[in-house]
């Protein structure tokens, strides 16, 4: 891990950074995950808001502090949204029909 490495410098700024990046990365995965296995699949109102509000303010950051400044390419950088986009209108059909 990146961790032990941190207070080298502009390096470990970098570090740093992808670190955090990865967490929150993956903290906000599981949560997408935890509320479509217990919420979505049984069509709660409550999950479809809280992974349509949290996931599309993820994505927003993504685009604005990695996407935008060229740290990560343009189609590798889309390509997370536009799914995100996709799955928001097929759970907005899915929940309007029930």
């Amino acid at each position: 891990m990146a961790v032990p490495k941190i207070a080298e410098g502009a390096a470990g700024e970098l570090e740093a950074e992808s670190l955090m990046f990865f967490i929150c990365a993956a903290v906000f995965g599981a949560q997408a995950i935890a509320v479509g296995w217990f919420l979505n699949r049984v069509n709660d109102r409550f999950g479809y808001w809280l992974n349509l509000v949290v996931l599309g303010l993820v994505d927003a950051a993504f685009v604005a502090v990695m996407v935008l400044p060229g740290h990560v390419d343009l189609i590798g950088g889309l390509s997370g949204p536009l799914v995100w986009a996709v799955a928001a209108i097929a759970s907005t059909v899915a929940v309007r029909w029930t």
